[in-house]
């Protein structure tokens, strides 16, 4: 784990969740042969606070990055498992909520498998700094961001295995941590706030609200924000 996220929720996979998955991936490989479809989720952000803007005087630009990856492409190539989406907000003053509107900010929408994870970033906003698709996509010749991405493209074969998915599972993080390394550097202000692995064996994809403890939203430092994962349900 890195100490750069304010909330980090991630947990390893133990050895029963590992015996699971096993069983899981047997069973999906027979499934996927009948034809069954995988779920289709969206994800949301609800109600992001912005306590103290960090600035002495008056109103900030602020601007919120969030990286999904899922065990799923998403499209055509091995860049398709991680989705980058960048939204920006002008004149936020102290204690203003973000206008993302009563159904929230849409960070993703696709079909899933194996995992979802979800990484959520917060940085005063500058007009010279590109969105987090395109800081990603000029840094695709990266080491660091091919592996990654190599590791999850390893899941597009008919039936992977454990340690595959394992693989993978670390590769997202990774990804995550490469996101949030990109924005410090571009922004020189970002907050890693959140990041969390939703697993299919041991939460379901995560679906429902975030926290799912009781309380209304995370509250961290200056900012306090919670989010929802749903399914389409299909009729």
């Amino acid at each position: 784990m890195t100490n750069s996220w304010l909330i980090d929720d991630m947990q390893v996979l133990g050895v029963n969740q590992l015996d699971e998955l096993d069983r899981e991936l047997a069973v999906a490989g027979t499934c996927s042969r009948g034809g069954q479809s995988l779920p289709t989720l969206a994800v949301t952000l609800h109600d992001l606070v912005i306590h103290d803007n960090k600035k002495w005087f008056g109103e900030a630009d602020i601007r919120v990055d969030v990286l999904i990856v899922t065990g799923q492409s998403q499209g055509d190539g091995q860049n398709n498992y991680y989705m980058p989406k960048t939204a920006s907000f002008s004149r936020v003053a102290d204690g203003d909520s973000l206008p993302i509107g009563a159904g929230g900010l849409l960070a993703f929408h696709g079909p899933v498998e194996h995992f979802l994870d979800i990484f959520i970033m917060v940085s005063r906003d500058r007009q010279d700094i590109d969105n987090l698709a395109d800081l990603m996509r000029d840094h695709l010749k990266s080491e660091e961001l091919q592996s990654a991405a190599g590791a999850l493209a390893g899941l597009a074969i008919a039936a992977p295995q454990v340690a595959a998915v394992t693989i993978a599972i670390g590769a997202a993080a990774t990804l995550g941590d490469f996101a949030y390394r990109l924005l410090r550097n571009a922004t020189g202000s970002t907050i890693g706030l959140y990041r969390n692995s939703h697993l299919q064996v041991r939460d379901g994809f995560g679906i429902g609200p975030h926290p799912s403890d009781g309380e209304t939203a995370f509250r961290v430092k200056d900012l306090s924000f919670h989010y929802e994962i749903t399914e389409e349900n299909i009729i």
